[in-house]
């Protein structure tokens, strides 16, 4: 390498979100940029032009989104991809000349990144969200297409080594860390507990939204179990055991009172409920979806959700009243909550499966056994259901523990946190490997620029269909940075079927539809052609001139 800054770009979903894209992006960019060794940039898909939240953003920042009165805006939500970023993608490398473009999203997210005809100039690292296996065929194929791969865990790092016959080109476990100085054990967490009228109980938690794939029923039904077992044998602990479950109703998701009436324990579950209007929060029992607040009296208290949240130094209060924690879902890419829960110093029980047995198996906690193994048709991939006996069994062994073993615990927890999820540690990964990337090819090398391909004419129609074919093949195959052996094959087998599906609908498929795909595909690479060679005319757009303005690294 030469002695100027490597030029590192980092696509997601904001660094100013709280989403653990967001997160993720914010925690490693701001140390990536401490450094001074990197000339940083950010390609924010949901961030805006002069968006008050991007405040303290100091590297290049460009912004994807527009408002929705913006004249662009038609365009910019003709598909999610543009709302991914695919329809400014090439315009950002053309201004900004990245070494290397990381990406942390799903898969589908940043798969256009693939096609992109500026893809050989480039140094591409991406971080896919493995949360189960196998994963699907096209996602291996674009890992392989890839330069290096990160996972969030060793479980995510593992599956795509398998999958791939171990031919990605390099791969990490870099999982996210935590805000250690935020989530912490509050040293008078008796009082704080007092305070929040749980003193007197033992309080299994759990964080998580109100989605399908977190297993409330399942939860709801295995603390039902554990009252009933427990009530058998000591009565007296019984009427101690409640479940804190920190999510939001109404959601898209389980529908809460129904649930909590089905399994008969709507006076055993805790929720948060947080005022809108002053700030209060408490973990109370089912009320309403909102709810009068008992210290402002305005009718503004509801359980918190994705747009409307808890604080972080409030959730790590509530985090401080749990005894256990428990994550409970068919499959998860993290789990951030576990490790939150951990750093409060809350030992936790996870899901055996997936990232959750990443993390639980560091931080010495509970494994909970898998009951059943399915495959979800959406997906294709392998989900699971834990088994309630382990869980009830978990809990029991847990509650027989003298307290000076439980306190030991918490200790033991919190420490394996700090060893595993701190964010300097993660940032350092980072760090070692972009002094160590090997630009290969023209990578880095913006000043050789692309020619034009040739868009392919219309084909003889009286000419026999597969000859046709052959043609498109050999027209194709030489310009590869167009059209990976992936989309070819697709395109072949919807030839022979005569019809493709384009979401819910069935469309006729021909040699001319394949034909035209292929060249709107030529017709992008010669925009950027064209782009490469009038630069100018790109760095007058308002998120160019944004992004300009915005970096201080210069």
């Amino acid at each position: 390498m030469s002695d100027k800054k490597l030029k590192v770009l980092m696509v997601s979903e904001a660094s100013f979100l709280s989403s653990g894209f967001g997160t993720y992006t914010r925690e490693i960019l701001k140390r990536l940029h401490s450094t001074n060794k990197y000339h940083i940039a950010e390609f924010a898909c949901y961030g805006k032009v002069n968006d008050p939240k991007d405040k303290d953003i100091h590297w290049r920042y460009y912004a994807n989104a527009v408002n929705p009165d913006d004249p662009r805006s038609k365009e910019y939500n003709s598909t999610m991809e543009n709302q991914f970023g695919r329809w400014r993608f090439e315009r950002v490398l053309i201004d900004f000349k990245p070494d290397v473009v990381i990406d942390v999203r799903d898969y589908w997210m940043n798969s256009y990144q693939q096609f992109s005809p500026l893809r050989p100039y480039f140094h591409w690292v991406l971080m896919p969200t493995v949360d189960s296996a196998p994963q699907q065929e096209e996602w291996i194929d674009t890992f392989l297409h890839a330069d290096a791969i990160f996972t969030y865990s060793d479980f995510g790092r593992d599956t795509v080594k398998d999958q791939s016959n171990n031919k990605v080109k390099y791969i990490d476990t870099a999982s996210p860390g935590v805000d250690l100085k935020c989530f912490h054990p509050i040293p008078d967490r008796e009082k704080v507990r007092e305070l929040l009228g749980v003193d007197d109980k033992f309080v299994i938690g759990s964080v998580m939204r109100n989605q399908k794939r977190k297993l409330v029923p399942e939860l709801f039904s295995a603390f039902k179990q554990l009252l009933d077992e427990t009530h058998a044998s000591d009565p007296e602990l019984a009427k101690k055991l409640y479940l804190h479950v920190h999510t939001s109703f109404p959601d898209a998701g389980w529908d809460i009172p129904q649930l909590l009436k089905e399994y008969e324990v709507g006076n055993r579950v805790l929720f948060t409920y947080a005022c809108k209007n002053c700030g209060f929060y408490r973990p109370m029992l089912y009320q309403h979806p909102v709810a009068h607040c008992p210290k402002c009296g305005n009718k503004s208290l509801q359980m918190p959700n994705v747009s409307n949240g808890l604080p972080s130094k409030d959730l790590n209060v509530v985090m401080n009243t749990f005894d256990l924690y428990v994550q409970y879902a068919i499959c998860e890419g993290f789990g951030m909550p576990q490790v939150e829960a951990g750093a409060a110093g809350v030992p936790i029980m996870s899901v055996d499966y997936s990232a959750m047995n990443d993390v639980v198996h560091k931080l010495k906690g509970y494994p909970i056994k898998v009951n059943q193994y399915f495959k979800e048709m959406e997906t294709r991939a392998i989900r699971v259901y834990p088994d309630n006996n382990d869980f009830v069994r978990i809990v029991k062994d847990y509650l027989k523990l003298p307290d000076m073993l439980k306190q030991q615990k918490r200790h033991e927890t919190r420490q394996l946190v700090e060893k595993y999820y701190n964010w300097d540690e993660i940032a350092k990964k980072w760090e070692k490997y972009l002094d160590n990337v090997n630009l290969v090819g023209i990578q880095g090398q913006w000043d050789k620029q692309l020619s034009p391909i040739e868009k392919i004419p219309k084909l003889d129609e009286n000419r026999n269909p597969y000859d046709n074919v052959v043609e498109l093949v050999s027209k194709v195959l030489p310009h590869h940075q167009i059209c990976t052996s992936k989309i070819l094959l697709n395109m072949i087998r919807d030839l022979d079927y005569g019809f493709t599906i384009n979401g819910m609908q069935t469309q006729g498929y021909d040699v001319d539809h394949v034909r035209d795909t292929i060249n709107n595909i030529i017709n992008n690479h010669n925009t950027t052609v064209q782009a490469m060679a009038n630069p100018h005319l790109i760095s007058k757009e308002d998120f160019i001139e944004y992004a300009n303005m915005k970096d201080n690294t210069k």
